[in-house]
């Protein structure tokens, strides 16, 4: 697959290279893909919660807290 990096974002990705953030174009359109899929994934759980909670499901708010810990955590690691 071919991508073009847009105009306006070139010198960003350009400087994450040279400051060997990251090895290539590449590797910066992957990352950006990741975090895309995380935040989908984020906002997919969060309509479920609100569902839930429209059902009168609720969970004790130290529990949430924990989950979503261990989440952001799982996320951080790739671990999708």
């Amino acid at each position: 697959m071919s991508t073009e990096i847009p105009r306006d974002l070139a010198p960003f990705v350009q400087r994450m290279i040279s400051e060997r953030r990251f090895l290539s174009e590449g590797d910066v359109l992957a990352e950006g893909l990741r975090m895309l899929q995380a935040r989908e994934i984020l906002r997919e759980e969060v309509g479920k919660g609100f569902a839930q909670l429209d059902a009168g499901q609720i969970v004790p708010a130290e529990q949430v807290y924990l989950r979503a810990e261990e989440r952001i955590d799982q996320i951080e690691r790739g671990a999708l």
